[in-house]
């Protein structure tokens, strides 16, 4: 058993369990942080129609971190395959090819959105009262398109390399000074919805420039040189194959985001895609504490199911559930208890105040059920098992949800889009729920196999 990873097989499961979950938690909550802290601001120094604009935006925005993740995750597999395999050039190159890749197509990303802006905005919803402020808005976000790509690739190889602290503080560098800029920009130049697109802009820059320093000072274990941001093909093509599970699975959000916003706008008014803004912004930051649990689950989960210790993957997986299915449940019971204060928090209009918490608490009805269902997906992703792990991946988002939002509201109007939410959440935990008890099962009979 390799020294470096045996506490994976011998440390508590528990304590394990909570030191490999916490830093991803933490990162988590800072990286939702960025689309709250906005709300917040925009909420009250802009109004609804400023809320609804982000709203109506944020699509391209999830859109966005898609083709960055797609390019950071390929790159930070093939850099710590590269690493420790003792080819220190090829992880080299493949830092080069993932700063001129990112660089190119960050550039050409938000040209063609910047092309095509209009007719997109009106696509995704836009009324005559939100258009202004949804394309000042977007306008200068593309901006930060190429930055934002740029960093989030560049954070995620420098994950790859084992950095983990250095990669935390940038997410920090990020979110406070988006914190610091937004009421500046917003109240104190009363720059409005600018404001706080200036604001995410220069935040996502200082992180390029955190981590632009981190590898100029030669802090890195990778040495980049001028030779290594030729891009390579074979290396593009393993960065991209890697990548592209990451891509599917947070270009669906942004489609669901998009149809989302266009049925409340149909359906509903411009305070009712105000609401769902500030919805949307809430539940993200609802979900962060199990993906974290999640993260911390699979290395543990996967080594000793590898070293076929089916004690320790029996209680890890149990003991992800119960902390999971706790914190959604705690989630459902505030959001079920207090909508109305949960949703004040961001804006002081009475109209949308009111509109939101019966929003709020219609979309929330099932969210008890959440946590299961994502351990439940990132238990077959640990084991290896990629057909129930892609199929249940997508069944809340995409296989349930999308048939429920066409269905429901020509039912029900603007209520049906919000109950397509738990409808959603209800039907995949009882579909996690089949695989679940049999994966459960098989390891039973693994552990009683195996013998003591």
């Amino acid at each position: 058993m390799n020294e470096r990873t045996r506490f994976l097989a011998e440390t508590a499961v528990g304590r394990l369990l909570i030191r490999l979950s916490l830093p991803a938690m933490v990162g988590m909550f800072v990286q939702a942080s960025y689309n709250l802290v906005d709300a917040f601001f925009i909420g009250h120094g802009v109004g609804p129609l400023g809320l609804a604009a982000t709203a109506v935006a944020f699509p391209f925005q999830l859109m966005t971190l898609a083709i960055a993740t797609t390019g950071g995750v390929g790159a930070a597999s093939l850099i710590s395959r590269s690493l420790g395999a003792g080819d220190i050039e090829r992880a080299d190159r493949t830092l080069g090819t993932l700063i001129t890749t990112a660089t190119v197509f960050g550039i050409l990303g938000a040209l063609f959105v910047w092309l095509k802006l209009d007719p997109l905005l009106r696509l995704l919803g836009a009324t005559e009262e939100t258009f202004p402020y949804a394309r000042a808005y977007v306008s200068i976000i593309l901006i930060g398109v190429p930055l934002q790509v740029f960093g989030v690739g560049l954070n995620n190889a420098v994950r790859a390399e084992g950095n983990a602290r250095i990669a935390m503080i940038s997410m920090f560098v990020s979110a406070l000074t988006n914190i610091v800029l937004d009421p500046l920009f917003i109240f104190t130049f009363k720059m409005g919805i600018a404001g706080a697109a200036w604001a995410t802009v220069i935040a996502k820059g200082a992180v390029v420039v955190w981590l632009g320093l981190y590898y100029l000072t030669g802090r890195s274990a990778l040495t980049l040189r001028p030779a290594h941001l030729l891009p390579r093909r074979d290396i593009i093509a393993e960065m991209l194959a890697v990548g592209s599970s990451e891509f599917a699975r947070l270009s669906a959000n942004s489609l669901i985001v998009a149809l989302v916003v266009r049925s409340v706008s149909f359906y509903g008014s411009d305070l009712a895609v105000a609401a769902y803004g500030v919805i949307s912004r809430t539940l993200s930051l609802a979900f962060m504490p199990t993906f974290g649990i999640a993260q911390g689950m699979q290395p543990i989960l996967g080594y000793n199911y590898g070293a076929r210790l089916y004690g320790r993957t029996h209680r890890v997986i149990a003991l992800s559930v119960t902390l999971a299915t706790i914190w959604s449940s705690l989630a459902w019971i505030l959001t079920q208890l207090f909508p109305g204060p949960i949703f004040g928090l961001f804006t002081p209009d009475p109209a949308l105040r009111e509109l939101g918490s019966r929003a709020l608490h219609l979309v929330t009805l099932g969210f008890c059920c959440v946590g299961f269902q994502i351990i439940g997906a990132a238990l077959f992703q640990a084991l290896g098992k990629a057909r129930p792990a892609f199929f249940l991946s997508l069944s809340r988002q995409v296989l349930l949800f999308i048939p429920l939002l066409y269905l429901l509201p020509p039912l029900l109007g603007l209520k049906g889009v919000w109950l397509a939410f738990p409808g959603a959440d209800l039907l995949s935990a009882l579909v996690t729920l089949f695989f679940f008890r049999r994966q459960m099962r098989q390891l039973k009979t693994a552990e009683r196999s195996s013998g003591p």
